[in-house]
C-alpha cells in the first residue's frame, strides 16, 4: 500500500522551500497564509508575507496542490460590506492563481465566503473553497450541510475534506463518516489533522479562535498564550498529563492504520518557524519520530521546554488503546497512569512537596 500524502504548512523560507521539494512525492498539498488583514486566517498575525518569495517558493513545488488560508473565525461585519477589502481580495487571489496556480482558499467563515462569491464571482469560479478544519466537520451529515453551503455560491466545490480531530480516536465513527461521504460524494479525498495536539473535544476552542480573530481585527490586545497558561489548556495538561496523551494526535508511527479511512494527514504549526515545520515534516515522511512527541505537536509544543514525552516510550498497543476509549479521562485513568510512566517534567525549579510531579508552584 502507497504511504499516505501530508498536507503541511508553507513558508517561503528557501530553506523550507528546498526541504519541502527534495520530498514532494509525499506531499500532496501546501497551505499558506499571507499576514494581511484583508485576507486573515487562524493564527495571530505575523509581518505581511513577501508575496515575491511567496510566488517565488510556491512554483517550485510543481505538482503539489496549493491552498491560501483565509480561515478566521469571524470578520469585522463591515468587511462583508466593504467593497474595497472585498475587491483587495479578490486581487490577492487572483494573483496567487495567475502566477503561482493556486488551487483555492480555506475558509471557516461562511459569510466571507458568500461576500466574496457575490462581489467578484469569476475570480471565485476558479478557485475550489475547503472548510478548515476549525468548521469541525464530524459527521457526515455536517460535511454534507457544508458542502451544500458551497455549491450555493461561484466557488469550486473541494476536492478535499479535513475531518475533525475528535473523530482520530474513534474509527467506528471514522468509518461510518467516510463511507457515507465517500458514496455521496465519490472522488472526495478525506484528511485528517495529526499534530495539533490540544485537548479532546477542547472547550476552550471557540473562544481561543474567536480572541485571536478579534486580535487580527484589531479589537483587542493579543493575551491567547497567558489565557492557555493561565486559565486554559496549558494549565490543564501540565496539571493533568494524562490529557496530553487523551489528545486526538495521531504519531508518525500510526498513520497507516487510518489508511482504509483517509487519502492523507494534515500537519500543523506554520508560525513555530523552519526547524520545528521540518522536524514534524520529516517525522511523519519518515513513519517514525522516538524523542520528545512534543517537539513536533503543535498547541502541545508550547509545553516542550518543561515536559517531555518520549515517543518511544509509548507501548505497541497505545492507538488500539486510545481509540477504544469512551473518553472519560475521569473515570478511566489510562492515559493519565502512562503519563506517570512515561513523561518527565523538565523546566527549571522543583515540583511542590506532595502536588504531584506535574504540579507548579503559579506564584
Amino acid at each position: 500500500m502507497a504511504a499516505m500524502l501530508l498536507d503541511v504548512p508553507f513558508t517561503p523560507d528557501p530553506a523550507y522551500v528546498r526541504f519541502l521539494a527534495a520530498r514532494r512525492e509525499r506531499i500532496g498539498s501546501v497551505h499558506f497564509g499571507l499576514g494581511e488583514p484583508d485576507m486573515a486566517d487562524a493564527r495571530q498575525r505575523l509581518a505581511p508575507g513577501d508575496m515575491r518569495a511567496v510566488l517565488t517558493g510556491l512554483r517550485a513545488l510543481e505538482g503539489v496542490s496549493k491552498y491560501v488560508l483565509m480561515n478566521a473565525r469571524l470578520r469585522h461585519p463591515d468587511r462583508y460590506f466593504s467593497a474595497r477589502s472585498l475587491a483587495a481580495t479578490a486581487d490577492r487571489l487572483a494573483l496567487l492563481q495567475d502566477e503561482a496556480d493556486i488551487d483555492g482558499l480555506v475558509f471557516a467563515d461562511a459569510y466571507s465566503l458568500q461576500a466574496l462569491s457575490d462581489a467578484r464571482p469569476d475570480v471565485a469560479a476558479r478557485l475550489e473553497a475547503v472548510p478548515s478544519v476549525n468548521t469541525c466537520l464530524d459527521s457526515a451529515g455536517r460535511a454534507l450541510a457544508m458542502l451544500d453551503m458551497i455549491a450555493a455560491t461561484a466557488f469550486r466545490p473541494p476536492s478535499r475534506l479535513v475531518l475533525d480531530r475528535s473523530l482520530n480516536r474513534d474509527m467506528d465513527r471514522l468509518a461510518d463518516t467516510a463511507a457515507r461521504l465517500r458514496q455521496a460524494r465519490p472522488g472526495l479525498r478525506l484528511h485528517l489533522m495529526a499534530n495539533e495536539g490540544c485537548l479532546l473535544h477542547c472547550p476552550y476552542k471557540p473562544a481561543h479562535d474567536a480572541h485571536i480573530a478579534l486580535v487580527n481585527e484589531g479589537l483587542c490586545g493579543d493575551r491567547t498564550f497567558a489565557m492557555n497558561r493561565d486559565l486554559g489548556c496549558v494549565r490543564r495538561m501540565l496539571a493533568e498529563p494524562g490529557l496530553m496523551l487523551a489528545s486526538p494526535f495521531i504519531r508518525p508511527e500510526d498513520v497507516p492504520a487510518y489508511a482504509d479511512h483517509a487519502d492523507a494527514v494534515k500537519l500543523c504549526g506554520r508560525n513555530k518557524g523552519t526547524p520545528f515545520l521540518m522536524r514534524a515534516v520529516d517525522a511523519y515522511v519518515r513513519g517514525a519520530y522516538p524523542g520528545n512527541l512534543l517537539d513536533i505537536m503543535d498547541a502541545m509544543g508550547d509545553l516542550a521546554d518543561r515536559v517531555s514525552l518520549p515517543g518511544a516510550a509509548l507501548p505497541g498497543d497505545f492507538l488500539e488503546r486510545v481509540t477504544r476509549c469512551s473518553g472519560g479521562c475521569a473515570d478511566c485513568g489510562w492515559c493519565a497512569a502512562l503519563a506517570r510512566r512515561a513523561a518527565t517534567r523538565t523546566d527549571p525549579g522543583l515540583p511542590r512537596l506532595g502536588h504531584g510531579p506535574f504540579s507548579f508552584d503559579r506564584n
